[in-house]
């Protein structure tokens, strides 16, 4: 197959790169580390932490501090967890996305 005929994946709308955020969280009842999530989510952690911060602002996630028990110099860092807002909306995401696909317009939102 020669290169030109490979299609590039469409770019993610920023509620999709949310609700893939919140589900990769989701899968960490006790918290998921920044970097877990941005493996989970396919974003570097830089742009990542942006996205995450907005989430947090607007009730969707939380932030909750977690010492390091080897005692490093960082003092401690931060796991992230789903708010029942941010479960909310990801209840909401998916039933839109569900009806948007009926009326074949998943991709213009």
């Amino acid at each position: 197959m020669r290169q030109a005929e490979v299609k590039a994946k469409p770019k993610r709308s920023r509620v999709d790169l949310y609700a893939t955020i919140l589900e990769v969280v989701r899968r960490y009842p006790e918290g998921g580390r920044i970097t877990r999530v941005s493996y989970g989510v396919g974003v570097p952690v830089d742009r990542l932490k942006v996205m995450v911060d907005a989430l947090s602002a607007n009730g969707l996630v939380r932030r909750m501090a977690v010492d390091e028990e080897e005692g490093g110099d960082e003092g401690s860092t931060y796991c992230y967890g789903v708010t029942p807002r941010g479960l909310e909306f990801l209840d909401t995401y998916w039933k839109m996305k569900g009806f948007l696909e009926v009326f074949g317009e998943e991709d213009t939102y």
